[in-house]
């Protein structure tokens, strides 16, 4: 039973590693993830490193690229656009739930602080990660557990389309601010008001990354 425990640690450690390395942009799109390689880089064993490559495959921050080779993915503009077809709809559900019942954005409102905390020196992989969080936890607060099941999936590969398309994204305090007034539009009671900000919200973000 311990090996059994120790064995899932290092392989939720190595997953947690290699997803880091993928959205910092340290490991580029297109790179081969070899069980081999892994294994010698982080000194585990092969059948831990193909455990941990198939979780990040079903995460999609990992992709088959024909046999049994694995690569970090390559997003095309037709993947990001798709990415936002899911995403937007799900969003705007989520937001017309919290408006239309007075629902609480303490989580979001907690989010959002985090993400002006962050300096200006912050790494874009904890950019990324404050955004994420403020987005989940806007979905999170609409209380529908389903939705909030599939919903961080999109997130993860949001992530991913940032990571490697974060040029044309804006710096820190920029980031931050745009949050903090779609969270207000949200705030308003405006059912109208707050469905407009999210479509405006995403419809930029979808602007910038398809550039």
């Amino acid at each position: 039973m311990s090996l059994t425990l120790r064995t899932t640690s290092t392989r939720d450690a190595l997953v947690a590693e290699v997803r880091e390395r993928i959205l910092s942009g340290e490991l580029r799109p297109g790179e081969a993830l070899t069980e081999a390689g892994l294994a010698s880089a982080f000194g585990v064993a092969r059948p831990t490193v193909r455990s941990a490559l198939q979780v990040l495959v079903s995460r999609h921050l990992v992709r088959s690229s024909g046999g049994r080779s694995l690569t970090v993915p390559v997003l095309t503009e037709a993947d990001v656009r798709d990415l936002f077809f899911v995403r937007t709809p799900l969003e705007l559900l989520a937001v017309r739930e919290i408006v239309e019942n007075g629902l609480p954005l303490d989580a979001a409102e907690r989010s959002l602080a985090a993400m002006e905390a962050l300096p200006d020196t912050a790494a874009w992989g904890d950019r990324v990660e404050a955004h994420t969080a403020f987005h989940t936890a806007l979905v999170d607060a609409a209380g529908s557990p389903r939705l909030s099941r599939i919903y961080p999936a999109v997130q993860e590969e949001m992530q991913l389309c940032l990571a490697q398309l974060h040029r044309w994204y804006p710096g820190p305090q920029d980031l931050a601010a745009s949050h903090r007034a779609l969270l207000e539009d949200i705030r308003s009671g405006d059912v109208d008001r707050a469905c407009a900000a999210v479509r405006a919200h995403l419809d930029l973000a979808l602007g910038r990354l398809t550039t």
